[in-house]
């Protein structure tokens, strides 16, 4: 699978240039998995000695420590060692409900995450609005924490923010998400050895109404590479499982390397590794 991440990274071009201070947007789109694409940066960040800073809103650490262990890295060990951190969102916000049907008053204001979604929950207030910009400081008050501790051992540190489609999940806003991005966009101007990236879940069947597509379409303005992993428009197929669009917004590499604006790539998920080619091609790249 090793293998596979490598003929991954050349083919979207993050192997040949300088991801430092590059914000990368993965947009999945519903009825197919990007998560390779997100494996493959995390499988160049550790070639090229970065750290890295996990926010993860969907999958578990354990799956891309699993995950990490067919390419050739253990994250646990990696972890141990300084070398990864872990923001978990949605355990953060399970704890701190487990924590007010019990006692309340034995909470950690500092750790909460959602402490303002506490407190409304637990107040008797006929005022029940949820402040939203309250629980994106809290979260990023947290990864900055994390980040802090990568960044005291690594030179360079990759931000990996999981499904940022949850946030909405969560009752915040297209404007609360975009503040959160906006955040860490300013965390890594203040530390420009940093790459971040961003992974969103979309639906297109109603692309004018969908917060999804609204903050997808952002942060398209504010990538420098665009990657969409999207389904095949002719549905199932036995050669590939889905195509790849690369959208480099930057004209300096694109002209440097040669590459169109737009790429489209086919890849096919097997169990142990992923093939990616050209379509048309008569062999894949494996």
């Amino acid at each position: 699978m090793a293998t596979s991440m490598d003929s991954i990274c050349n083919t979207i071009g993050i192997d040949r240039v300088d991801m430092r201070e590059r914000m990368v947007l993965i947009e999945e789109q519903h009825d197919c998995d990007a998560n390779f694409l997100v494996n493959a940066l995390i499988s160049n960040a550790l070639k090229k000695d970065y750290g890295i800073c996990f926010v993860l809103f969907h999958n578990t650490f354990s799956h891309y420590h699993n995950v990490g262990m067919r390419i050739g890295y253990n994250l646990m060990t990696l972890k141990e060692k300084g070398k990864v951190a872990l923001v978990e969102p949605m355990k953060e916000l399970m704890h701190n409900i487990n924590e007010i049907c019990t006692d309340t008053d034995t909470m950690d204001v500092g750790n909460r995450i959602f402490s303002d979604l506490c407190i409304k929950v637990s107040d008797n207030s006929k005022d029940n609005r949820f402040d939203g910009m309250t629980v994106v400081d809290n979260m990023f008050k947290l990864l900055r924490d994390s980040y802090d501790k990568v960044a005291s051992q690594n030179k360079t540190v990759l931000i990996i923010i999981e499904d940022i489609s949850h946030l909405s999940d969560l009752g915040l806003s297209l404007r609360d998400s975009m503040y959160y991005v906006r955040y860490i966009r300013s965390l890594m101007e203040s530390h420009p050895m940093t790459q971040l990236c961003v992974t969103v879940h979309t639906y297109h069947n109603d692309p004018q109404n969908c917060i999804l597509d609204f903050i997808s379409n952002n942060l398209k303005y504010m990538a420098d590479l665009v990657l969409i992993a999207e389904p095949l428009v002719t549905g199932h197929s036995s050669d590939a499982s889905g195509k790849v669009t690369v959208c480099w917004n930057v004209d300096s590499i694109r002209s440097e390397y040669h590459w169109t604006e737009k790429m489209t790539y086919l890849y096919k998920l097997l169990d142990w590794h992923v093939k990616i080619f050209a379509p048309g091609a008569t062999t894949f790249v494996t």
